[in-house]
């Protein structure tokens, strides 16, 4: 895998690394900060899946749950001629700093054509994913 098939974005978020965790892995959370409806099984081969704002279905499975620490899902869209569901990888590091988190997430196997999509909508969910971790509103899913 080249550096031109992954993302790799860092967003500091002001919770503890144990709320965010809880963003990563539970349903209702989830879908406070991407998407509008989200199914998760949060333990290995256990489903992963986030209906968004536009209706568009992203699908995999968690791979890796180390609670409050890591969590690793693939990921990939119903319908998707190039990445169909779970044959992209992303991995959420969850690094304390002071009395908040470092996010650090890696977006592995992206075809290159998605790449751009798929930086731009980590750039609008992370900040989203740090106003719901803080316990405020981050507004209705932007897609």
């Amino acid at each position: 895998m080249t550096e031109a098939e992954l993302i790799r974005i860092e967003q500091r978020i002001a919770a503890p690394p144990a709320s965010v965790f809880r963003y990563l892995t539970e349903s209702a959370l989830w879908s406070r900060w991407q998407g509008r409806h989200a199914e998760l099984d949060p333990q290995p081969g256990g489903v992963f899946r986030v209906t968004m704002g536009d209706g568009q279905t992203v699908e995999g499975e968690y791979v890796e749950v180390q609670p409050d620490t890591r969590v690793v899902i693939t990921w990939g869209w119903r319908e998707h001629p190039r990445m169909p569901p779970g044959t992209t990888t992303v991995e959420f590091e969850l690094i304390p700093e002071g009395e908040g988190t470092l996010v650090r997430l890696t977006h592995h196997g992206l075809p290159p054509e998605d790449l751009p999509i798929h930086r731009m909508g980590w750039d609008v969910f992370l900040p989203r994913l740090d106003l719901a971790a803080r316990g405020l509103d981050p507004g209705p899913s932007p897609t």
